[in-house]
């Protein structure tokens, strides 16, 4: 496997950059006051824009790969994930205190999960040797960063309690 410094400079750029808003926003959630108020409210929908960006990526691979016979499986996870990414949103939108189920919380769990099935299927992607090699690693890493900015969000968010 190859490292994410074999990546173009370009994408490695662009891909920690788009780091920044992810940790930036569970910084601020994590401050607390005005700030957490906002970036409760960015960071997911910022989760969303960038997880249906890479399942639209995906997409637009397989209608060039396949031409006139996509593949109907990669299109559906496709769509899914950008689905679950918006849904997401919504139900931390939808969220009321007094609610039986912490919307909001789900809303962050649904995000994490369709971040680390992206990775699984990019991680495929590279296998069958539809991605290049240093796509791997450098996504493990962009992936890493956004799944930890979005579990301290939610950890901070959510109504859970932790015993120590």
């Amino acid at each position: 496997m190859r490292k994410p410094g074999d990546a173009p400079v370009l994408t490695l750029v662009l891909g920690f950059g788009g780091l920044v808003p992810f940790a930036g926003s569970a910084l601020a959630i994590m401050a607390g006051g005005q700030a957490a108020l906002q970036a409760s409210v960015a960071l997911p929908v910022y989760g969303a824009t960038i997880l249906s960006f890479l399942a639209g990526g995906r997409w637009a691979g397989e209608l060039i790969l396949a031409n006139d016979t996509p593949r109907s499986g990669v299109l559906l996870l496709s769509v899914s994930l950008s689905l679950l990414a918006w849904f997401a949103v919504v139900l931390q939108v939808w969220n009321r205190p007094g609610l039986p189920l912490d919307l909001e919380l789900a809303g962050w769990c649904m995000l994490i999960t369709g971040f680390i099935v992206q990775f699984l299927w990019d991680r495929s992607a590279v296998r069958e040797a539809i991605f290049p090699q240093w796509y791997l690693p450098l996504r493990f890493l962009l992936t890493i960063g956004a799944v930890l900015s979005l579990t301290l969000a939610a950890l901070v968010r959510s109504s859970l309690t932790f015993a120590l």
